[in-house]
């Protein structure tokens, strides 16, 4: 089920972009629930469990835009579309990775192209596992969680925000599980491209901090999947 929430402070305006979302979701027949705020600041402290945002710019107390960079700095990473009718803070829309931008009275093919690219972007972050079983347990594994995989004699360790998972197993075993997802840097060792932050000298520098070696094989192939990650992230991705 996708999770919308609509924040714009004229309730009438409000209830009528949520009308026209239903309709289209409904002819989709895409599961979801939509919920309306006409309060900025309120809005920025409920729960935040939604998929997808719309936000009006003009809004009193905090306005959409500086709404969307505390929702960017609460470590929000859903999809935000801005509904106004400024067309001057267009440009702003780059700063917190906007999705689209629509002007008022918004046109309904213009709601349904920004609706598709929004679904297309929600279904491919369907969650993925990587399923690891021994004798004695077995768990699924979030890809997201994992930093990076690494073989040391025979042992897998994985590098995860939760800490260090090792067990015995074979790196081509996870690599089957992980790709197209994860990169193969070495012979020893898979990387997640989303916390890839910088490539050089043939060592591969993540944002928790830690580094990985590249082998001399793997260069152009590094290269170039980093390069069509970051531009996955771009605004118009």
């Amino acid at each position: 089920m996708i999770k919308i929430a609509v924040c714009d402070d004229e309730s009438v305006m409000c209830e009528r972009l949520k009308q026209m979302i239903a309709s289209k979701l409904e002819q989709w027949e895409e599961p979801f629930r939509i919920s309306c705020y006409t309060n900025a600041v309120q809005f920025l402290y409920t729960s935040l469990d939604f998929d997808l945002i719309f936000l009006d710019i003009q809004m009193p107390d905090l306005n959409g835009m500086d709404l969307a960079k505390r929702l960017r700095k609460k470590e929000f990473e859903g999809i935000l579309i801005f509904v106004t009718v400024l067309k001057e803070c267009m440009l702003d829309a780059f700063e917190v990775e906007a999705m689209d931008y629509l002007c008022k009275p918004v046109e309904d093919q213009r709601l349904e192209k920004a609706l598709k690219r929004s679904l297309k972007r929600l279904h491919s972050r369907e969650e993925k596992y990587l399923s690891v079983q021994t004798m004695h347990w077995c768990r699924n594994i979030k890809l997201k969680d994992i930093y990076y995989c690494e073989v040391m004699n025979r042992k897998i360790f994985l590098h995860t925000k939760n800490g260090i998972i090792e067990y015995y197993g074979k790196l081509k075993e996870v690599e089957q599980q992980t790709a197209p997802d994860f990169i193969k840097c070495h012979r020893s060792f898979l990387v997640n491209p989303e916390y890839l932050s910088e490539y050089r000298e043939g060592r591969a520098f993540l944002e928790n901090g830690e580094q990985i070696p590249v082998s001399k094989n793997c260069h152009s192939i590094l290269m170039k999947k980093m390069m069509e990650y970051m531009g996955k992230r771009q605004w118009n991705g």
